[in-house]
């Protein structure tokens, strides 16, 4: 048993580490972002090809996600972190040394696996921090993810520009290693949970949902490759007639595959006894919607992490023909508020309830989309943009998450944290793919030089990448609108 004293330390010390951790994801990302034209030159890539650099990590790490937390209650949560942030390492130290797409991406999923130590840190969070504060942890592990972006971009966008992408990774290598050894002096063990003889006795280990997860995994890689063939080559200049008749085949094998996988996927959870998602959670109306605007704020995110990149690296007039130093200036403002705002929305919470800033939230989200799609003028009114959005996301990330801990049982919080990372990962993998269909079936003709010319997204392209996701964030909107009501229902009746 711990004292009191070291009780508290122990919490601020998993804390920091988990915000660590967040801080170190989330620079390896959008260290990655000043790069994405870079690495479309340099591996000849297509515009919706080249979302996957993003989306094979993100769906890697969905589906590993409700694996990590079931082998976390199973063998100890410290056991699991260790070996899940050395898996991400070794993919960092991979990736600097891709010598093509395949391998580049083979790293990407190592770090995809990597990135679900999350549900493992939570569940050391809901362990230790009152439940009255649990929003407030919140608010503190947003924050971080948003200092990541920021360090992310100025020294990313500055490496990339000098250097290349690849000796990006080189400084974050060493950081990741200090926290493998951090962990494992810092954390305590927990003795019960390794005792295997006693846990192989157990049905949760005899039951483990394998099979849900390899079903999890072939339905959401089968409908991220539907929408990645779900275009035409008619742009490229080696386009041709047997790809035009191909292509289309392929897209509908992959949606036959993901149809049937995720169908299946669905049955098998029905009658499994201890389901990879519970249904049961889905049953509370304010729980699923919860989790469908936390899909919507996953794609919201990495739509523009996909997409502001490639807009303000390509030329005039659709572009703004920026460098990736740049470019990191751009986008450094949306880094910049999350920072800020993710602590003050988990005390804003606290003191005024969830559904006031999940109502401001969603607003936000779509005016800053409303803005995009309709008034992109300059890289200024860009960045002001960008503000508008980091707000909604950053009020509408916390406050549904708060929302789904505090509709939870205590018993069914760390299952229901799971299942809203795991949505939100998916939204995520989701937005780049279609951000990359659109920029590739859209695009227009440069001249770069004499006798050489290039292809870029046009204007159409961010149009539609915009307007979808203004039609998705007022249905957040909307959704937001029926928390609101169910809340005065809720307060009328008691």
């Amino acid at each position: 048993m711990f004292s009191k004293k070291n009780s508290s330390h122990s919490i601020w010390t998993t804390l920091a580490i988990l915000s660590s951790i967040a801080t170190i994801s989330m620079y390896t990302e959008t260290m990655l972002l000043p790069a994405l034209p870079q690495l479309i030159h340099d591996f000849n890539l297509s515009y919706n090809t080249s979302s996957w650099i993003l989306s094979a990590y993100l769906v890697a790490g969905a589906v590993m996600t409700p694996v990590s937390g079931k082998l976390s209650d199973m063998y100890g949560k410290k056991r699991i972190m260790i070996i899940l942030i050395l898996i991400y390492t070794v993919g960092l130290i991979i990736s600097p040394f891709s010598s093509n797409f395949v391998m580049l991406l083979i790293s990407r999923i190592l770090q995809g696996i990597g990135i679900s130590v999350f549900p493992v840190s939570f569940g050391l969070i809901r362990e230790q921090f009152p439940r009255e504060k649990l929003a407030i942890s919140q608010g503190i592990i947003s924050s971080m993810f948003a200092g990541g972006s920021v360090l992310g971009l100025a020294i990313g966008g500055t490496i990339v520009q000098l250097y290349g992408w690849r000796l990006t990774f080189f400084s974050i290598i060493p950081i990741a290693i200090c926290l493998i050894i951090i962990i494992i002096r810092s954390i305590p063990s927990e003795k019960k949970a390794f005792d295997i003889s006693k846990v192989r006795n157990e049905d949760s280990y005899k039951k483990f949902d394998l099979r849900g997860a390899i079903l999890l995994g072939m339905s959401i890689t089968s409908f991220l490759l539907f929408i990645t063939f779900l275009r035409t080559n008619i742009f490229d200049i080696n386009y041709n007639l047997l790809e035009s008749i191909t292509i289309p085949i392929t897209s509908l094998l992959f949606l036959i595959a993901f149809i049937s996988s995720f169908v299946t996927f669905l049955l098998c959870e029905r009658r499994t006894k201890f389901p990879l998602i519970t249904s049961s959670l889905f049953l509370d109306r304010r729980i699923l919607s919860s989790n469908i605007i936390l899909l919507i704020v996953g794609m919201s995110m990495f739509t523009i992490f996909q997409t502001l990149p490639i807009l303000a690296q390509s030329p005039y007039p659709v572009g703004f023909d920026n460098n990736a130093i740049q470019m990191s200036l751009v986008q450094m403002p949306f880094a910049l508020v999350l920072l800020v705002l993710g602590p003050l929305t988990g005390l804003i919470i606290t003191r005024i309830g969830q559904t006031t800033p999940l109502l401001v939230g969603t607003l936000a989200m779509s005016f800053g989309f409303c803005l995009l799609l309709f008034m992109r003028l300059n890289e200024f009114y860009i960045s002001i943009y960008l503000i508008i959005l980091s707000i909604g996301i950053s009020l509408t990330n916390v406050s549904s998450t708060n929302i789904v801990m505090v509709q939870s049982s205590f018993e069914q919080i760390g299952i229901s944290l799971g299942i809203s990372n795991l949505l939100r990962i998916i939204g995520s993998s989701i937005g780049p793919t279609i951000a990359g269909l659109f920029m590739q079936t859209h695009l227009f003709l440069v001249t770069v030089s004499k006798n050489q010319y290039q292809y870029f997204p046009s204007t159409t392209a961010y149009d539609l990448i915009f307007g979808t996701m203004l039609f998705l964030s007022l249905s957040a909107l909307g959704i937001s609108f029926f928390l609101v009501k169910e809340q005065k229902q809720t307060r009328i009746q008691s």
